[in-house]
């Protein structure tokens, strides 16, 4: 990929993939492809933007059919392809065609959508990278604050942030015998962070999460606490024991269920304002066991689990699941008090919505980097709701 131009981005299918938030190795690929890019980050983050932007256009004109089933004619020729940029003269057009229907929606979203906000000064901007990392000595380490490079280093173990704004683990070559410690790192609302723990998994924190974790990981079984919502691609690891090779299995706690998983990706919602935790599978397989009877279920791919008192498994929109770690909010048939629990953790706002108000159902996808009011127009654009704008709380009226 020596060029980047907006055409061939938007005729590869795994660039595509990678704006709708799934599958995890096409978001995966690219993420690691900018990681060793940075001086890309920008140009792909805008073009990004503009197919997140189609994607909403779509749905809010009701034509998402046409919009998902040109990207399916798109993925048929890309089948085709090798990886990479090169593109057939269809997918040229089709390129252009879509590039055509994006600079249709921002004209849209200019002249209608992106109208003054009468009700508060200043602009609810969207979260962003931002966490406090605590180490095993209680000291803390702001890590949307703190530079590139080198931030400590605890038995034996290197803790870096890399120039995408990623937290590392690395072993290094000097050790410790202080092998129980353990970090903690914490997005407030409003942030999001990503990390590579010291077995090579990697955790994607949404706003009002945590994860504690150790940074050495014992030779039986890996373990980590989390809260709020984390997205986990879990690495395989490996010890000879009996004469054979043995899977070391990873496993998740949080405040109601244990997840054990071997080598996986896949997401976990334990809000504690939400109704239930929600555990959704794409890849690999986890035993989810509930903490508070001891009610245990297998997973297997595209399916969730959602634990109250005891477990219900379904089959998973794992599009829908996800799309957080893309950047995207997708909703799909999902109540305004849903909705209005991700933007109050996103946007660090305050909701006031009554009852009856919170059972309408919405579909939509807006991007994550847009504005509160983006939202906001989605609501107010059925006609079902108002939504009026007061400092930093968000009032729902008929």
């Amino acid at each position: 990929m020596e060029e980047l131009n907006l055409k061939a981005l938007l005729a590869d299918e795994s660039f595509i993939n990678y704006c709708k938030g799934y599958p995890a190795h096409d978001v995966a690929k690219w993420e690691n492809w900018l990681q060793d890019r940075p001086q890309y980050r920008k140009e792909v983050e805008e073009q990004k933007r503009i197919v997140q932007a189609l994607a909403y256009h779509a749905t809010v004109t009701t034509s998402e059919d046409n919009y998902l089933r040109l990207k399916e004619r798109i993925a048929k020729k890309n089948k085709k392809l090798d990886p990479g940029f090169r593109i057939s003269s269809w997918l040229k057009i089709a390129a252009s065609l879509l590039l055509i229907c994006s600079i249709s929606y921002l004209i849209f979203r200019q002249s209608f959508l992106s109208k003054p906000d009468n009700n508060t000064q200043s602009l609810v901007i969207p979260g962003e990278d931002k966490a406090l990392l605590t180490l095993a000595d209680g000291s803390t380490i702001s890590l949307d604050e703190v530079a590139v490079g080198t931030l400590a280093l605890e038995g034996g173990v290197l803790v870096e942030k890399t120039k995408s704004g990623q937290l590392i683990y690395r072993v290094s070559g000097s050790e410790s015998n202080n092998k129980s410690a353990s970090n903690t790192i914490a997005t407030p609302k409003g942030g999001q962070y990503r990390l590579t723990l010291p077995d090579g998994s990697k955790a994607w924190l949404n706003a009002a999460s945590s994860l504690h974790y150790p940074i050495h990981f014992e030779n039986n079984e890996r373990r980590v606490k989390m809260t709020g919502e984390v997205y986990f691609e879990i690495a395989k690891m490996e010890k000879r024991q009996h004469g054979r090779m043995e899977s070391i299995p990873f496993y998740v706690e949080t405040a109601h269920q244990e997840i054990q998983v071997l080598g996986t990706h896949f997401n976990v919602n334990s809000y504690l304002d939400e109704p239930g935790i929600v555990t959704t599978l794409l890849e690999g397989s986890v035993r989810v066991t509930s903490s508070l009877n001891g009610e245990s279920i297998l997973l297997r791919p595209g399916q969730q689990s959602f634990l109250d008192k005891h477990f219900v498994v379904g089959d998973a929109d794992v599009e829908q699941q996800v799309s957080w770690t893309a950047g995207d909010f997708v909703f799909k048939s999902e109540s305004l008090a849903s909705i209005l629990r991700k933007v109050s953790r996103w946007y660090d706002v305050d909701i006031v919505c009554p009852p009856h108000l919170g059972k309408l159902k919405f579909d939509g996808i807006v991007s994550r980097s847009q504005p509160l009011t983006a939202i906001m127009d989605m609501v107010e654009i059925t006609g079902k709701a108002k939504l009026k704008l007061t400092e930093r709380r968000i009032i729902v009226t008929d």
